[in-house]
């Protein structure tokens, strides 16, 4: 016999799927405004990270805070405060993304040489870039699946995991980022 969560996990399945697919026209809308108004940074022989990094640096932080608060709610049975930070998390996310997405975008591609396409730290930015941003999408899918399952009661003070889980990835990523910036900070002294 199934149980109640069971029945309603078949609901949230097909809510995950629209939701994904609302999130990523919105994430993906949102880069291409971004680049219509900025658009590219001008060339140069030296690394220049994107103010975009530094305001998607903002965003996770942002997120984490609201992660945090997420958890504490859910923990003293606050669910409509508990609901919405979790909401504003995954907006932070969403943010997040779109502005990583057009950093990457807009970022100096550094000259086009043989040696520079092997060797140059242009490629490696990028690369590690948009490594952490896939790993970041993943993030953000389990944030969404939490999201929905909050408002499908699935998390109480007795039950929190998921909500613990889906905090303690973002803040992995969140580390692990802070490391690319330094990483990024770093390749130009010398």
């Amino acid at each position: 016999m199934a149980d109640r969560w069971d029945l309603i996990r078949v609901s949230l399945a097909r809510r995950f799927f629209m939701a994904t697919i609302c999130q990523a026209v919105t994430v993906i809308s949102v880069s291409i405004l971004l680049a219509a108004v900025f658009g590219r940074q001008a060339p140069s022989e030296k690394l220049r990270l994107p103010g975009a990094f530094l305001l998607s640096t903002v965003l996770l932080g942002l997120g984490s805070w609201y992660m945090e608060q997420a958890r504490a709610y859910v923990r003293r049975e606050k669910q409509l405060e508990f609901r919405r930070s979790l909401l504003q998390a995954l907006i932070s996310a969403m943010l997040f993304v779109s502005v990583q997405g057009y950093g990457l975008w807009a970022m100096d591609k550094g000259a086009r040489t043989a040696d520079n396409s092997q060797l140059g730290v242009h490629s490696f930015v990028i690369m590690f870039t948009a490594l952490h941003g896939m790993h970041f999408l993943v993030a953000q899918s389990v944030l969404l699946w939490v999201t929905l399952s909050s408002f499908a009661d699935r998390y109480d003070h007795e039950y929190s995991w998921g909500v613990t889980f889906a905090s303690a990835f973002w803040h992995i990523l969140g580390v692990v980022w802070l490391c690319i910036l330094f990483v990024f900070t770093t390749a130009n002294v010398g």
